[in-house]
């Protein structure tokens, strides 16, 4: 079982995403290529919520945006010295809809704006399973977003959270 749960905290890194919301008081809603655009970095956890380890991690982000899709290279070094690279591809698909692809990602994941936040649902492949992923990225104001995250098994059986704090650089 700590195998599984450090590659859903890999992924979980990757995705940077959990559940709850604390928002601050921010007057436009999330919009995910105005804030991923540029350079960006993050600092948070992995938690098994069956044994409470705990793993730590760093991401380093990179988001270009033409217009159409926002491309965000994710570079992650977690606690114990593995380091993961991922790369997601977010299509527009209007105001408050996107279309997310990433390499370890089995389907297209359903991203949307809601009350302000950008929620993301996608299934993984982590360790030679299919883990369900339920994200939440809230504003804490114009350089910071949580990225919260809750991950499941058969999509039902919670077998983590993720919680990174992200930052941009340089703006």
């Amino acid at each position: 079982m700590r195998f599984i749960s450090l590659v859903v905290a890999g992924l979980l890194a990757v995705s940077g995403l959990s559940s709850g919301s604390a928002k601050a008081d921010t007057a436009t809603p999330l919009v995910l290529e105005k804030f991923f655009a540029g350079k960006l970095s993050a600092e948070g956890h992995f938690t098994n919520v069956w044994t409470g380890a705990r793993r730590d991690l760093k991401v380093q982000m990179q988001g270009k945006w033409n217009g159409v899709v926002l491309t965000l290279k994710e570079d992650f070094v977690y606690s114990d010295g593995e380091k993961d690279q991922k790369t997601w591809n977010f299509t527009k698909l209007d105001d408050k809809t996107y279309a997310g692809t990433r390499e370890d990602v089995v389907k297209e994941a359903k991203v949307e704006a809601v009350d302000g936040d950008i929620l993301l649902s996608y299934v993984a492949k982590v360790g030679g399973f299919d883990l369900n992923f339920k994200d939440r990225l809230t504003e804490i104001d114009t350089k910071t977003v949580r990225n919260t995250a809750d991950v499941s098994f058969l999509g039902f059986i919670k077998v983590g959270e993720v919680e990174l704090t992200i930052k941009r650089n340089g703006h």
